[in-house]
């Protein structure tokens, strides 16, 4: 089993994100209830004394980083309103490794771990209606949204999980060869990557071409930065029938060149949840 997806929820979230857009503090407790019904959503397929086991969930990002620099948002004083007692809400915030946080959080729980089941979030929201995060050239337009995964652990559970950081000019491509190697020691494991346009994905083709891959869904979702690949990993499971354990590797990379790879399974019993909501009032 190792790394077991329990359950995995994406809510796609429009852009602009509010009707009028508000200061940033009005605009993060506007999203407060969409992690807390996603969070609920995501840990139903629990027993309660499984989910008060919880003890770890781990909230990512890579745009909703410039608020808390600047000092707009405080995360200790989010905690203290999101806190509830009847599901585990986020208690950690991680950002430093951009798209690529959501492998830190494993790893960091990983080697402590405290319980069967972790919990992450993923939220890239367009909080301060910036026109740099709707497109890039880096990766195109953007995605946003909020991806939940809960993850049952196994002891050999660390030897799914890779992280590291690029350390050659091209970091895509070394990234890429580092995805290949990894590819060519496994059997029956189908790759997640990021989404990108095509003259950014084209060095994955070409580096990664032999191995199997899901579709990439850049043009349907745009970026969804560290999103990708459980998004791909979510859209797979909806549309096919589920009936035997399947394996993937779930890839992100990071602009500063941090990168995570988790090699997961999803089987029959996994809960796949996709909702997509209009603009929050402001």
């Amino acid at each position: 089993m190792s790394l077991l997806i329990k359950s995995l929820a994406f809510h796609s979230l429009p852009d602009p994100l509010f009707e009028q857009t508000p200061d940033v503090q009005t605009g993060f407790e506007q999203l407060v209830p969409v992690i807390e019904q996603q969070t609920r959503d995501v840990v139903a397929c629990l027993a309660d004394d499984e989910k008060k086991s919880i003890e770890r969930h781990f909230l990512c990002s890579t745009m909703i980083e410039l608020p808390f620099t600047s000092g707009a948002l405080q995360w200790n004083d989010i905690r203290k309103n999101i806190r509830k007692d009847d599901i585990p809400m986020p208690c950690t915030y991680v950002n430093a490794y951009e798209c690529a946080s959501w492998g830190y959080s494993l790893r960091y729980f990983l080697t402590r771990p405290s319980s069967r089941y972790l919990l992450v979030s993923i939220l890239d929201a367009n909080l301060m209606d910036f026109e740099f995060w709707r497109h890039n050239e880096n990766w195109g337009h953007s995605g946003f949204g909020l991806c939940t995964l809960l993850l049952e652990a196994d002891d050999s559970a660390m030897e799914s999980l890779t992280t590291g950081c690029a350390t050659t000019y091209n970091s895509t491509a070394e990234f890429a060869t580092i995805i290949r190697r990894h590819m060519m020691s496994v059997e029956d494991v189908t790759l997640a990557l990021p989404f990108f346009p095509d003259h950014i994905r084209q060095i994955f083709t070409r580096m990664l071409n032999g191995s199997p891959q899901l579709p990439d869904l850049h043009e349907q979702y745009g970026h969804c930065f560290g999103s990708d690949p459980w998004l791909t990993i979510l859209q797979h499971g909806l549309d096919n029938t589920i009936q035997e354990q399947q394996d993937f590797l779930a890839c992100s990379i990071a602009l500063n060149g941090y990168f995570s790879m988790a090699q997961v399974s999803i089987n029959s019993d996994t809960q796949l949840l996709f909702q997509k909501s209009e603009r929050l009032p402001s």
